[in-house]
């Protein structure tokens, strides 16, 4: 293409206005079709962004930005609403704090909140299993409110489906939980977490350590826990590996004790379910009380003395807000042809249920002398 004739400078970007003047059509038409504004016809807006691409155009960041905030703005008083979808079976499940067992959900939550009202958004639950609700009228609801951003906190169970009418939605998910349809997810490193278990616990000495998940945990997880921790078998004498109990999440003391005989690992890694692993009744209490126990979610559990990989639920629900505010910001609605994911890292939290760190070699090393 001859950009001369546009009164495009070689060796510079094209304007908006050229683009227009290239197109025939008018400035505003190829503002809109570079933002994928549903007032544009898809083939114009193809055609548009084809054009922009062989001109080599680029946009300002900061043009982009101030034009974002400009077009956000309000009358006084009113923010954009962000809806968090709620398919379980409480309205109250991501709020109240007297439900045992939600602080990972709970966290999700109030990160979510705490960024969008950094950001300028107010954010608001709707539930999906409200009487007579479906999936029609939930959807109906959200376009009348004006709700252009979601955000799908994890489901009850796995492998799960949503039907609302998502063309006029931008999602960001916050589990593997959804897997019809695949949007943007922002969810734990489980990979990267249970890797940092492994090589703590090693490096305090324990060497045959075992995991103890619930029935149907690590399928919400597209098996992720497992993989990670067979993976490490590989590097491991063959003596060390344990077999993955899977258990049931209420009256597993049974199944547990006969694991724990059978195997006799130094450490298990599980979850807040089987916290109380040691107390069971084996018949050999210094080895129950000599137990390694790493929990693997919420760090803000009630009792502060187990160690746990924390999870950071509070900043997945920020980072969902900032992946989804994006998606607003340019006016990415539907399903995205390819969804990305963003993992978020553990953190190491110690407490009073594996060996304390020791001080290396280098550490204890008496200071030289001046």
């Amino acid at each position: 293409m001859v950009l001369a004739q546009y009164g495009v400078t070689p060796g510079l970007h094209p304007t908006i206005r050229q683009i227009a003047a290239a197109a025939q059509v008018s400035a505003t038409t190829v503002s809109m079709a570079l933002r994928n504004h549903p007032r544009i016809p898809p083939a114009t807006r193809l055609r548009i962004q084809t054009l922009a691409r062989r001109m080599n155009y680029r946009p300002n960041p900061a043009i982009v930005s101030l034009m974002t905030e400009v077009r956000s703005r309000s009358p006084v008083g009113y923010h954009e609403t962000l809806g968090w979808i709620n398919p379980h079976d409480r309205a109250d499940h991501f709020v109240n704090k007297r439900l045992l067992g939600l602080e990972y959900h709970q966290n999700l939550w109030a990160g979510a909140l705490h960024r969008a009202g950094q950001l300028g958004y107010a954010l608001e639950s709707f539930w999906l299993r409200a009487p007579k609700m479906s999936a029609q009228r939930m959807s109906a609801i959200l376009v009348a409110r004006g709700i252009r951003g979601l955000l799908l906190p994890p489901l009850p169970g796995p492998n799960g489906h949503l039907s609302l009418d998502w063309s006029h939605f931008s999602v960001t998910a916050l589990s593997y939980t959804i897997v019809r349809p695949q949007f943007h997810r922002v969810v734990p490193d489980h990979h990267h977490n249970i890797r940092l278990i492994l090589r703590t616990l090693q490096h305090r000495r324990y060497e045959r350590i075992g995991m103890f998940l619930p029935a149907r945990f690590d399928e919400r997880l597209e098996d992720r826990f497992r993989s990670a921790f067979y993976f490490y078998h590989q590097t491991i004498p063959v003596g060390n590996r344990l077999p993955v109990l899977i258990g049931p999440d209420k009256n597993y003391e049974s199944i547990g004790a006969a694991w724990l005989k059978k195997w006799r690992p130094d450490a298990v890694i599980t979850l807040g379910t089987f916290r109380d692993l040691r107390e069971i009744d084996i018949g050999d209490p210094a080895y129950s009380q000599k137990l390694g126990i790493v929990l693997m979610g919420c760090g803000a559990v009630r009792d502060r003395s187990f160690t746990v990989v924390d999870e950071n639920p509070f900043r997945i629900g920020e980072s969902a807000v900032d992946r989804l505010a994006g998606q607003l910001q340019r006016n990415e609605p539907g399903i995205p042809d390819n969804p990305e994911t963003t993992l978020i890292k553990g953190t190491w939290i110690d407490g009073q249920t594996i060996k304390p760190r020791q001080p290396t070699a280098r550490e204890t090393a008496p200071a030289a002398s001046a």
